[in-house]
């Protein structure tokens, strides 16, 4: 058997690290959208910010600050903010203290 025929490698192909790093972020130019969801959560609610006009950095130290002043859990995942809870009274609260526009969507 002289097959010399590579049969695992670790040098090439996709990495996933590659595939991270690129940003879907993109600023959009309407209001920002809020709605609820629970589907496919348990159960649980989570308010769902997205459609938002500012940039992936302004974005997370917005997430930040409002994950210290609601005490709730948040992320960012597709380019949405995910917040733990229903939170949409004082998102909108938030919002219209920094002088942005949100909406509610859905029902």
């Amino acid at each position: 058997m002289s097959d010399s025929r590579l049969v695992y490698s670790t040098d090439s192909g996709s990495h996933k690290n590659d595939k991270e790093k690129s940003s879907d972020w993109q600023q959009s130019a309407g209001p920002a959208k809020m709605r609820l969801e629970t589907n496919g959560r348990g159960g649980k609610a989570v308010t769902v910010l997205f459609n938002l006009p500012m940039n992936e950095a302004s974005a997370k130290e917005l997430l930040k600050t409002m994950q210290s002043s609601f005490g709730c859990g948040g992320a960012i995942k597709d380019s949405t903010l995910e917040l733990r809870g229903d939170v949409r009274t004082k998102v909108e609260a938030l919002f219209s203290k920094k002088n942005l526009k949100i909406v509610r969507a859905g029902g």
